[in-house]
């Protein structure tokens, strides 16, 4: 019985008990590790796409208001020669007007104004303004510089928040005679509304608006907001020296955010495209926590294989230490053979262990990279595709679709080996990057298929795009040491459909009907007419 009382006492701590804490804390500090670097891979990923959308945004819709104003000076321009060659008195300008402002969406109101700055006509003529002098700023601007001018939002006359565009006249004799105007009325309906949409809410808290070159705004999904200055955020003073970019900053809310921003050149006007950082932090917090709750089950195995392990591992140790406690107090008693390895085996196993955390913190992260993108090609893959295009259906945005396939593909794999066809389509892969836009997304659609994504493209400039593929292709030697042709449809949303589902099938048929009729071919799909060949160039 004193035998057993001995070995029950506790004269130190136990080195199972060491071995076991000393793993199951580097499990948990490799855990935690991987979940910190995992978390700012993710978020700094993350938040540079989404930089970059934004940024793109930003630029497609500086275009898209670029060239509206470009038509608004075209238009005044035409109605300053129509004056010019007109007596300014003509009774008939009223009606002239009406007409102009009848024939196009770009302004509210258009009105004709002498050398003094009085008004003789304007559409539509409500009778208030017919003979008054405009003294506003923007009207003396007008007068006093005599050419083409955009103004900075002011209030006018009419109580309304506008901007003014102005196109001088001169007679014949070059002799200055006043200017004809299209006022857009910022706080109503109007143009800008109309080319940028209404911003319905995003998923994301995305959003877009439009600053004049003095950091008014001119245009905000917040109708309260028009008018107010912002010129203290970092993304509008950039704009207001001309430059366009993206950058992480905190708006005049104090709000943090990730912002795109571009300049209109036409009129230095800006937009910027921005989205809270916050939930880009949110995503990246979701995303850590499933890779958690994926690992948890994992972790609790190795945790209890430890446990056991290191039991049985230090249980002669603790036997010879029994023994030796026996010895210490007198009694004698036989020991058993001890081998220094199971202390060794003890330590390589903590190292294994910590080694196959890291393992999974590099494989966790080798998946996420892999998730969007082709092995094989180095392309998107169809995840990335189907991603993208649910995001653009949400969003309404415009796009076209080229669907590609090579043709007799089959034929390669069993003439020349599947290792050649593999290089054949790693060589089309490299032709179609170097084809496409910039903004363009090129993906694997599966086996010999390929997917080109146009954001904001039509059908014209996907047939232009499809076919330079094609005519490369059918030029060039493959790695077989002969051309492989390809056969393409074409599709666009919406005309050809109300999702990517519909486009995309849309396509398919097309490059059905490019089979079917000789391969070689690019073909484009009408709802109305069935698929057809282009007749471009």
């Amino acid at each position: 019985m004193r035998r057993f009382r001995l070995l029950r006492r506790k004269k130190g701590i136990h080195l199972s008990v060491i071995l076991t804490a000393v793993v199951l804390l580097s499990i948990a500090f490799t855990a935690a590790l991987n979940t910190i670097v995992g978390y700012q891979a993710q978020k700094d990923s993350l938040s540079r796409t989404t930089l970059e959308l934004n940024r793109i945004t930003a630029n497609e819709l500086s275009v898209a208001v670029d060239t509206i104003f470009g038509s608004m000076t075209q238009s005044l321009q035409m109605a300053s020669a129509h004056f010019s060659a007109n007596d300014m008195r003509d009774r008939d300008a009223s009606s002239w007007l009406d007409f102009m402002r009848g024939s196009m969406s770009f302004f509210n109101s258009i009105a004709l104004v002498d050398e003094h700055g009085k008004v003789k006509a304007i559409s539509p003529d409500n009778g208030d303004l017919v003979g008054q002098v405009l003294t506003s700023v923007s009207v003396q601007q007008a007068l006093r510089e005599r050419q083409p001018l955009v103004s900075e939002p002011y209030v006018a006359v009419t109580k309304r928040l506008i901007v003014l565009v102005t196109y001088p006249i001169f007679d014949e004799q070059a002799t200055y005679r006043g200017f004809v105007s299209g006022s857009i009325y910022l706080d109503e309906g109007n143009v800008v509304q109309t080319i940028l949409g209404t911003q319905e809410a995003n998923m994301n808290g995305s959003y877009y608006y439009v600053v004049d070159n003095r950091g008014n705004i001119i245009y905000h999904p917040d109708k309260s907001r028009i008018g107010e200055n912002v010129a203290e955020n970092k993304a509008v003073a950039e704009i207001m020296q001309g430059k366009g970019g993206q950058m992480a900053t905190t708006n005049t809310r104090g709000l943090n955010v990730l912002a795109g921003y571009a300049v209109v050149p036409s009129v230095k006007w800006g937009i910027v495209s921005q989205t809270p950082a916050s939930n880009v932090t949110d995503s990246v917090k979701g995303i850590v926590l499933r890779m958690a709750l994926i690992s948890a089950p994992f972790v609790a195995v190795i945790a209890l294989l430890v446990i056991w392990a290191s039991h049985r591992l230090t249980y002669p140790l603790r036997k010879l230490a029994g023994y030796a406690s026996l010895l210490n107090n007198g009694e004698t008693a036989e020991v058993p053979v001890q081998t220094r390895h199971l202390l060794y085996e003890a330590n390589e196993l903590n190292r294994a262990v910590i080694d196959a955390f890291r393992m999974m913190g590099d494989r966790t992260e080798a998946l996420s990279l892999e998730a969007h993108t082709d092995a094989l090609t180095g392309l998107r893959n169809r995840r990335f595709l189907d991603s993208i295009l649910a995001s653009w259906d949400r969003q309404h945005i415009p796009y076209a679709v080229v669907l590609m396939d090579l043709d007799r593909f089959k034929i390669v794999n069993d003439t020349y080996g599947h290792l050649k066809g593999d290089e054949v389509l790693r060589f089309l892969a490299a032709r179609l990057h170097e084809e496409k836009r910039d903004c363009d997304y090129a993906c694997r659609y599966g086996g010999e298929e390929f997917i080109l994504l146009l954001p904001y493209g039509d059908k014209e400039l996907a047939y232009l795009l499809a076919e330079s593929l094609r005519i490369r292709m059918a030029d060039e030697d493959a790695p077989i040491g002969r051309p492989v042709t390809l056969s393409l449809g074409i599709a666009a949303y919406p005309q050809d459909g109300e999702s990517a589902a519909e486009v995309i099938h849309g396509a398919d048929e097309a490059l059905y009907r490019a089979k079917e009729g000789g391969r070689n071919r690019t073909m484009l799909h009408d709802r109305e007419r069935g698929c057809r060949e282009d007749e471009i160039g």
